[in-house]
């Protein structure tokens, strides 16, 4: 549980989102996640114009975006895929919210995402996709809304 941060500044949630990325990733691969923070992060990867970049690297670990998939064919299918790739999880972003949330999670089973939010009531925490703040009222809705992601360069994005 303590992957999971909550942002303590306003318009930082991509910030917070990468961090709890690259701690899951570290956790994944046996480092010290706790020494990841958002402090450290941001100084390789936050501009104040334009907030987190669309590439960066810290120490091994490169990150990238995906700028756009707000026109793929079939973003749950492609979500599921990227998934099974990047066991640390996505940062997934709403530009009309805008939000950002770290999904890390599916569920075939139930057929459910799993997500960490940034913020209010549920932030901090592993959560279902659907109870995230993304704007939307089922999980299919809020997988629509999502424009881009950013994911770590050692796995492929497909």
């Amino acid at each position: 549980d303590d992957v999971y941060l909550t942002q303590s500044r306003a318009h930082t949630c991509t910030l917070i989102a990468a961090t709890m990325m690259l701690r899951n990733y570290s956790y994944q691969h046996g480092n010290p996640y706790e020494q990841v923070t958002d402090t450290g992060v941001g100084k390789f990867a936050w501009t104040k114009q334009w907030g987190l970049s669309q590439e960066f690297t810290i120490g091994q670990v490169s990150v990238t975006c995906n700028a756009d998939i707000r026109n793929c064919v079939d973003k749950k299918a492609y979500l599921i895929n990227v998934l099974q790739y990047h066991r640390e999880g996505v940062v997934i972003y709403d530009r009309d919210a805008p939000h950002a949330i770290l999904l890390f999670g599916y569920d075939q089973d139930t057929d459910t995402f799993y997500c960490a939010d940034t913020t209010g009531s549920s932030g901090g925490r592993a959560i279902r996709l659907e109870e995230s703040i993304i704007p939307g009222a089922t999980q299919q809705d809020k997988v629509n809304a999502i424009d881009k992601i950013w994911y770590v360069m050692d796995s492929p994005a497909v």
